[in-house]
């Protein structure tokens, strides 16, 4: 063996793997190694921790790591509420039932049920397990259970048909009949192969109770061999949990909720969750280096990741997560979760979590974000939650090396360039502390990886965590009484600050100081009981940032200091000593400003007891630096323990924007260095009239590229930062020049953040530059056109002084939508009291709103669904929710979505079903919903994805429009400022929308406008512009009548015509009708019971022989004939095989005898070849109408008596002969490919063992059929698979049928 000569560094940094040392962690387990997380449960909050994950299984000391793994999003419920007995044998080894598969479950003998019950259900593997593993285990079964057979049957039917191909070169019609049966056969195959879609395995459970306790099975051999699946209980109580199998690798638990008749699978959505859990508590044993920041604690794992939205939250599973936490008596929770939010501090789930904190004693840590290199970017609920722990990211040098294998490391810690930065809009600085953001650990066994490399604040969080689950064990263990505000207190006094406080919060963690802050307070001390808050301002702070708000003295601003008692008993009455603790609370504060400015005058003192108090203050921003950012924080001291630290704070963030050159409307910075990781922020004016600005960035370094992050944003008040958000990240090559354009809002400050990556090296030197330009829509941003005036006017102007826009071309209109409005179903739609799963401390009930809408598709269609009420809602929501998922008329799941993203489905034509959750504990906030705009309920928003519109036509004058002369040109439009130019548009015809609805009538297109000065702008989204359809379909009056009298008799497939009334009048002049009227009557009352003939299948045919014999000239009424031939064929449906024949041949001896005497085929064949068959005189086209109906029916009862020949059980010679006859005979009158006559060649073909053709047939029919039509031929093409034996078919045909027709919907 060769050994290289150069010496070989084996002492890999290890300890920059997942870093414990720049927190103090190291320090504090190296002191005191007790302290290693033991007597504490964190809840881990993910997508769902493995319990096969390494360094998940015990604790340090030898305790179980995870004591539960819960899924609170309903994804892994099962319906379980069938029950079913054994079916009796002799044989106790052949004891069975039968599951919802339809499969044969084989119930072991070891198996024990005192009550013979068994509850089962059904659930598809695929809205279990991960994307990844499902597409894993999709491949590894094709390849190898699907493609071999199917390889083998297509290369048998291609030789069969090739052999006869050159055995008959010229083939007669017998062999041509048989060559076609062979080339249907490889066309069949090859369509399903081309078709293959397999919905993955459909396991069956079963859950009972062994006399002790409840059981859960589930089938995972998908044969029903239960044998060799293993049995579960709830996890909390055993512990156990299984794989679904060897491909997958994925683990599986349950918890049984018999008393709601639910089975909860909870299953690792991810591999997020596991290395979440990893980071804060992992235990490996000897390798402490390895192990997570806590190791002797304990993890409560539940699944918050909706795996139906890709481990998307949502409200609901957040609110039932609280619940847990609360149930379980957690000291602590990680939320490596987050969302942009509009309202800080606010909204249904927010609440909840600050009631954990407040009256649970829960210490709650979370995510900041990873918005950043901007301010105010910081994500809810971390960093926009007053209670809560919110955690920036960082990244050491040895992180550099160890993790990311940096040939260098830059030499210095840092914010990661994308942790979200504060403050949040109410003032609040969002960022309470900062910790390592990057860790390689354990993921989930189904990755197939041991340990994987993962950032973010969403690995920063759960090393906080870990960190303070090393305090709250040390302070168990020495017995010192603390609370959430305590600890978030000492976190954030003994953090190691550093610059940019909106990215680290009060620095950088560490725990190992906070432990000895908490040690150094007196004891007893009433500090720790009571938390204090300073309010006013926008809310938790003071953020000054447009240019009005900075330019004079802010006047007095009344600020409050709120004191509130921490109880650890939440759910008992108020105790003497609960309010002795108030009576003695008695502190004097004194006010500083960290860093000391001069623009904040305030009070120096305070006096304070247990009561609200106020003081003034007065910020004067006037004189600060232009282009900067300001801040201060006026803190709180006890004068009587100044060691304490600050016992509140107020953040105070003052942004002095920079005015633009009034003549260029531009800025420009030259000869900027960026150092690696370096951000420079300028803070602009943005020039009243503008609402576009281009960014220009220039490398003039020779030799070196670098990732740049380009981050420019402008705050709307009550909107979220991504409203006004421009964001790219670019590699900048030496030499060379970037430009980008972007909306702006004037008047607004417009913070131009440019942040070189963390990892790149050297310095780089760059200039860059801001232009803004106006080219403006009058009256608003939003255009609204109206279909019913087919024009609307629009003025076009440039409001920048002194200035003018070259427009190179036409205004372009791009069409995104066409949205439709629905209604919930009212007679489905209502509200549910939700079971105790759902139930809040103090017994606060949640109860479930439950929205119907029904739509239909003309045509495929690609569309998106909101609740516009709540849309872009998640923690700011004052509702939980709202999910929905979409059905076909089937039940079967289509996909899902809730409020806060946009959701896409590709959708077939057909009918469909949109069911909405929406959940609160407040009955009346739900009925209100159920009721809103006038009672119709609350509205969706179905929006079709549309393409291809035509471009409008654009006049500089109305009389231009109308004459539709002097169209405006593709040529450039000079905007002079002061010189508004009008422009009149025309509207989208409607004949031209898309035609996947059946009425447009309340439906509006929406999309965008923008004004192309060059390439780079066309993309540019400048407006949205609407056009509504508020008026129906223009129609002519005759059409409407018809329509409308169509409209009543439309939902029934057979109608009877309406006599034709004529009327006489008498020599007096009055009408004489009574005789038609009588003759009306009699006509409808024996329609009426004709109607009634088919649905009597157990009268004998009663009825139909007393309208023949009451009515004579019935004989010759073919309706009634129809009608009784209908009701045969019921009787024969409900037959068995043996008495069939019978039956069969008497319907065939009626046809014969009563309906085709009715019939002279010649006169219809005569009639329809003659020239003027087409003719529309009126006499003549009343003629043909009748014609017309006689040659369906004629056509109809030629394919029953067909059908019924291919049914009897022995065809001989005649009956052959017969059929082919049958087939000449309609030859005549329809084409023999025509659809109409599909059943009669499936029924021919598969009596002739046509296997080819008639498997061609019905995949043509499932094909073309809607969802509602296509059950039939699935189970006929099932059947035809048994036929053929071709096993690897009917497993892939029986799972298509149960993912395509299950019994009941979806659970939330």
């Amino acid at each position: 063996m060769n050994i290289s000569s150069v010496a070989i560094d084996t002492h890999f940094p290890i300890g920059g793997c997942l870093p414990k040392q720049p927190t103090g962690a190291l320090q504090l387990l190296t002191k005191h190694p007790q302290y290693d997380g033991r007597q504490v449960t964190i809840a881990i909050l993910d997508t769902g921790i493995d319990p096969l994950a390494n360094g998940l299984q015990k604790t340090s000391t030898g305790e179980v790591k995870l004591i539960d793994l819960r899924d609170s999003t309903g994804s892994g419920d099962v319906d379980i509420s069938t029950i079913v007995k054994i079916t009796s044998t002799n044989n106790k080894d052949d004891d069975s039932i039968q599951g919802l598969s339809g499969r044969k479950l084989k119930i072991p003998s070891s198996w024990k049920n005192p009550s013979g019950n068994y509850q089962i259900g059904i659930k598809s593997l695929k809205q279990l397990i991960p994307n990844s593993a499902f597409d894993r285990l999709s491949k590894e079964r094709r390849e190898k259970l699907f493609d071999p057979e199917h390889r083998l049957a297509l290369a048998e039917a291609q030789r069969r048909l090739d052999e006869h191909t050159n055995k008959f070169p010229t083939p007669n019609e017998e062999q041509k009949i048989i060559r076609e049966e062979f080339q249907s056969f490889v066309d069949a195959l090859k369509e399903v192969e081309k078709k293959y879609n397999d919905p993955g395995p459909f396991l069956d459970c079963i859950v009972w109770n062994d006399g002790d306790k409840w059981i859960a099975c589930i089938d995972t051999t998908e044969q029903g061999e239960l044998d060799k699946c293993k049995c579960l209980t709830n996890y909390f109580d055993s512990h156990e949990f299984a794989t679904f199998s060897a491909i997958d690798m994925v683990t599986y638990s349950v918890q049984i909720h018999h008393e709601i008749n639910i089975l909860e699978i909870v299953v690792a959505g991810g591999s997020h969750g596991t290395h979440v859990g990893a980071i804060s508590a992992a235990y490996f044993g000897d390798s402490c280096e390895e192990n997570g920041i806590a190791p002797g604690a304990q993890l409560l794992s539940i699944s918050i990741g909706d795996h139906r939205l890709s481990t998307m939250e949502t409200v609901p599973s957040l609110v039932r997560a609280i619940k847990y936490c609360i149930d379980y008596k957690v000291d602590i929770i990680n939320l490596s979760y987050g969302e942009d939010c509009q309202i800080p501090n606010s909204g249904r789930v927010q609440e909840l979590f600050n009631e954990a904190v407040e009256k649970h004693g829960i210490i709650f840590v979370s995510s900041a974000g990873n918005n950043g290199p901007a301010l105010s970017t910081t994500g809810a609920p971390g960093a926009t939650c007053t209670n809560l722990i919110g955690v920036g990211a960082y990244v050491t040098p040895e992180m550099q090396l160890a993790e990311y294998a940096l040939r260098e490391s830059t030499g210095c810690t840092t914010s990661f360039t994308w942790s979200s930065r504060g403050p949040c809009s109410d003032g609040w600085l969002g960022v309470c502390i900062s910790a390592p953001g990057a860790a390689i650990t354990s993921v989930p066994q189904f990755c197939l990886s041991q340990r994987q490399l993962m950032n973010g604040t969403s690995m920063a969080s759960p090393n906080a965590a870990g960190c303070v689950a090393l305090l709250v064990s040390a302070l168990k263990q020495e017995e010192i009484e603390y609370n959430p505000s305590l600890i978030r207190r000492a976190l954030m006094n003994t953090a190691q600050k550093i610059e940019d406080e909106f990215s680290v919060g009060a620095g950088l963690l560490q725990i190992h100081k906070a432990l000895d802050y908490i040690r150094s307070l007196a004891k007893p001390s009433l500090i720790s009981k009571i938390q204090l808050d300073i309010t006013g301002g926008q809310g938790r702070g003071v953020y000054l940032r447009d240019f009005d708000q900075v330019q004079t003295s802010s006047g007095d601003i009344r600020l409050t200091v709120k004191t509130k008692y921490l109880s650890k008993k939440p759910n008992q009455l108020v105790t003497y000593d609960d309010q002795e603790v108030k009576i003695k609370f008695a502190c004097r504060l004194s006010f500083i400003c960290d860093p000391p400015v001069s623009y904040v005058q305030h009070a120096k003192f305070l006096d304070l007891s247990y009561a609200d108090r106020t003081f003034d203050i007065r910020i004067d921003p006037s004189h600060l630096k232009e282009d900067e950012v300001h801040f201060t924080e006026l803190q709180a001291f006890d004068t009587n323990q100044i060691n304490a630290g600050p016992l509140a704070r107020f953040p105070i963030t003052i942004i002095k924007p920079i005015s633009v050159n009034s003549q260029t409307n531009s800025l420009e910075f030259n000869s900027q260095t960026f150092k690696p990781s370096q951000i420079r922020r300028h803070f602009l004016q943005v020039p009243t009239g503008s609402n576009i600005a281009v960014f220009k960035i220039t490398n003039h370094s020779c030799d070196i590229s670098s990732l740049m992050n380009l981050h420019f944003i402008q705050l709307e008040s009550g909107r979220s930062f991504r409203t006004n958000e421009f964001e790219k990240i670019i590699r900048l090559s030496p030499n060379a020049i970037f430009q980008c354009y972007f909306n702006v809002q004037d008047k607004r400050t417009l913070e131009l953040c440019l942040a070189r990556w963390w990892s790149s090296l050297s310095i780089m030197d760059t200039s860059y530059s801001i232009k803004f330009h106006s080219i403006l829509i009058s009256p608003s941003i939003s255009l609204h056109l109206r279909s019913s005036q087919s024009y609307e006017r629009f003025v076009l102007e440039n409001r920048l002084i002194n200035t003018y826009e070259n427009i190179n071309g036409l205004p372009t209109i791009n069409w995104k939508f066409l949205v439709q409005t629905l209604r919930p179903n009212k007679d489905e739609s209502k509200i549910q009291i939700l079971s105790k799963r759902d139930c809040l401390t103090d017994q606060r009930q949640i109860y479930q709103l439950l929205l119907v809408f029904n739509f239909t598709l003309l045509k495929a269609s690609e569309i998106q669904i909101k609740c516009p009420y709540l849309h872009e809602l998640l923690y700011d929501n004052e509702y939980e929710g709202a999910l929905w998922m979409c059905f076909d008329t089937n039940k079967q799941y289509l996909g899902s979505g809730d409020v806060m993203k946009d959701y896409s489905l590709k959708l077939e034509k057909g009918d469909f079903i949109i069911r909405m959750n929406i959940r609160h504990d407040k009955y009346d906030l739900l009925e209100r919903l159920l009721k809103d705009n006038g009672g119709t309920g609350l509205s969706l928003h179905i929006e079709h994805k549309v393409t291809g519109l035509p471009a409008p036509d654009f006049y500089y004058s109305l009389d231009g429009l109308h004459t539709q002369k002097k169209k405006i040109q593709a040529s450039t439009i000079k905007l002079q400022w002061g010189q508004p130019l009008p422009i009149f548009m025309t509207t989208v015809p409607e004949d031209k929308l898309p035609k996947v609805i059946s009425s447009i009538a309340g439906t509006f297109l929406r999309g965008t406008m923008t004004f192309p000065k060059n390439e780079k702008m066309k993309k540019l989204e400048m407006n949205t512009i609407y056009q509504y359809f508020t008026e129906p379909s223009s129609t002519s009056s005759s059409s409407s009548k018809k329509s409308s009298s169509t409209s009543v008799t439309g939902s029934s497939k057979k109608q009877v015509s309406s006599p034709v009334i004529t009327t006489t009048t008498t020599e007096e002049g009055t009408t004489n009708n009574s005789s038609q009227k009588d003759q009306q009557y009699q006509e409808a009352l024996r329609d009426l019971k004709i109607s009634w003939i088919p649905k009597l299948t157990d009268d004998q045919g009663k009825l139909y022989e007393e309208l023949i014999s009451e009515q004579q000239d019935l004989n010759n009424h073919v309706p009634s004939h129809l009608a009784r031939l209908q009701q045969l064929e019921n009787q024969l449906k409900q037959l068995t095989n043996e008495k069939k024949d019978d039956k069969i041949n008497e319907i065939i001896k009626f046809i014969q005898d009563k309906l085709l005497t009715l019939f002279d085929e010649d006169l219809i064949l005569k009639f329809f070849g003659q020239k003027n068959s087409s003719s529309t005189d009126k006499e003549n086209q009343l003629i043909k109408t009748d014609m017309e109906k006689r040659r369906n029916w004629f056509i109809d009862i030629y394919i029953s008596l067909g059908m019924l020949l291919c049914d009897l059980s022995n065809i001989n010679d005649e009956t052959s002969t017969y059929l082919l006859n049958i087939f000449k005979i309609l030859q005549k009158h329809i084409d023999i490919n025509d659809g109409k006559l599909s059943n009669l060649h499936y029924k021919y073909n598969l009596m002739k063992k046509s296997y080819g053709r008639v498997w061609k047939i019905l995949l043509k029919q499932i094909e073309e059929k809607s969802s509602s039509q296509q059950q039939e031929y699935d189970n006929k093409l099932l059947q035809l698979y048994q036929a053929m034996n071709m096993k690897y078919l009917i497993a892939y045909q029986e799972r298509l049928i149960i993912a395509k027709y299950p019994s009941t919907y979806l659970l939330f």
